[in-house]
């Protein structure tokens, strides 16, 4: 599995934007027990990459005030799209944990086993965003990818918190 970071000002043109608009109308938060995790459902396979990237941002940090100022590519491929997937948000995660970059926009398209990830966001700043709660790591417990249909791809990832 390969796992990339760019640091870039402009977003290139990717397919699937998605941004933050309501309050987690895009997911579903799912308690597990000592854990926490969620369930997307997308129309597509790119769509519901950059979805689980943006509920795991909205169930860190509040939306409110997180402003487009830089982008953060992600690449990465695995075997499988539970492999990707898991690749995808523990390098996201790892952008805020580390690099302390928070997200509110998100987009991506997908090459074969892999997928690039665009993140729109700014650093952490305490005076302007509001901690919601720590994410530790991305599990592999439960986690599922499954293409019900052409048009409906879901997801449940669970977060060690």
């Amino acid at each position: 599995m390969l796992a990339r970071t760019v640091t870039q000002s402009r977003a290139p043109q990717l397919t699937s934007r998605v941004a933050l608009n309501s309050k987690h109308s895009f997911f579903r938060e799912i308690e597990h027990t000592g854990d926490t995790g969620i369930e997307i459902q997308a129309s597509t396979r790119d769509e519901m990459f950059a979805l689980a990237a943006l509920a795991m941002a909205r169930l860190m940090v509040d939306e409110k005030g997180i402003e487009r100022r830089e982008c953060r590519r992600l690449e990465v491929s695995g075997r499988n799209d539970a492999d990707i997937i898991h690749d995808l948000l523990a390098s996201a995660l790892n952008l805020f944990l580390i690099d302390g970059f928070i997200w509110c926009d998100c987009s991506a398209k997908e090459h074969g086993k892999s997928i690039t990830l665009n993140l729109e966001g700014e650093r952490f700043d305490s005076q302007r965003h509001t901690l919601l709660g720590e994410i530790k790591a991305v599990t592999y417990h439960q986690l599922a990818v499954t293409r019900r249909a052409e048009d409906c791809w879901t997801a449940r990832i669970i977060f060690d918190i």
